[in-house]
């Protein structure tokens, strides 16, 4: 498996930190990270190491649950409690369609999407199939979120759809090439009619790489509207959300993973009403559905 770099917003998801509390651990020297230009990037191996896990994510026994979403870390948390031995789940912050990618290019990997397909108006299956061609694959339903735009609090320009980018007053911040909302974003401008290149900020180089970068991007008066995850949204004051559209977020596995303990186990767990419950608790969250086989 290949190494992998985070931002240190990334590292802040994922340590449920403030970013600038990340970029203390830098300065530091409690937190390794490289500076690459301008910017800091820390390799996963590093933060696991500083979590204090002996096994870093590349130990061959070892799961990586890619996805950007919260739930993750506790999905992790329950199986890693569980006492498998010699084996360990980690969470990997690939996006949907990045995340599918690698799976089809490593073993060991599990792959969690929200990708919408415009033609079918249906989530992940479609993109499932073309993507790992040859392999048998099996999805879990995990929840329902509401995804939509963040626009300032207030919302002092207006933003009601996505109507709204083609106004000359507006500069959308985009999210990264791979992320779920990122080909909803592009099928729903398919759909329209919509170049990319009539929207101010498409093309930017300055992507918001997360949902929670995404609102504190818009927050902090880089851009008038971005796209993300109502939870998200919601962790972020300065900010409004408004929802366009209720997703289906999904877990991917190799149905000939299905046999091994460590992968029973894992959808032992998102079946179990504790999980279920934890997860409801959060807000933004529907788990109507939770750990169905859809295909």
């Amino acid at each position: 498996m290949k190494k992998q770099f985070l931002t240190p917003t990334e590292v802040a998801e994922m340590l449920q930190l403030k970013k600038n509390t990340v970029y203390d651990m830098i300065k530091r020297g409690d937190l390794k990270a490289s500076k690459m230009g301008k910017q800091f990037r820390i390799r996963l191996t590093d933060v696991y190491e500083y979590m204090g896990e002996n096994k870093g994510p590349e130990d061959e026994n070892n799961i990586i649950i890619c996805g950007q979403d919260a739930l993750l870390d506790i999905l992790c948390a329950y199986f890693n409690r569980g006492g498998i031995k010699n084996v360990k789940a980690f969470r990997s912050p690939l996006g949907s369609y990045n995340g599918l990618y690698e799976m089809y290019q490593n073993e060991g990997y599990i792959a969690t999407a929200h990708l919408w397909d415009g033609e079918t108006d249906t989530y992940n299956i479609p993109f499932v199939t073309k993507m790992l061609p040859g392999e048998q694959i099996a999805v879990f339903h995990l929840v329902n979120r509401l995804q939509g735009m963040y626009v300032k609090k207030g919302n002092p320009k207006q933003i009601v759809s996505i109507d709204d980018l083609l106004r000359k007053d507006v500069v959308m911040v985009n999210r990264e090439k791979g992320s779920g909302i990122r080909v909803y974003l592009d099928e729903m401008l398919k759909l329209k009619g919509i170049s990319p290149k009539q929207i101010k900020g498409y093309q930017n180089k300055n992507m918001a790489t997360s949902h929670l970068q995404a609102a504190a991007m818009i927050a902090r008066g880089n851009g008038d509207v971005s796209f993300g995850n109502e939870r998200a949204g919601k962790q972020v004051e300065e900010i409004e959300f408004i929802p366009l559209k209720k997703e289906s977020y999904d877990m991917i596995v190799r149905c000939e993973d299905l046999d091994k303990p460590a992968y029973a186990m894992l959808i032992n767990i998102i079946q179990s009403e504790e999980f279920q419950e934890e997860v409801q608790a959060l807000h933004g969250y529907d788990v109507t559905g939770m750990g169905e086989r859809i295909f």
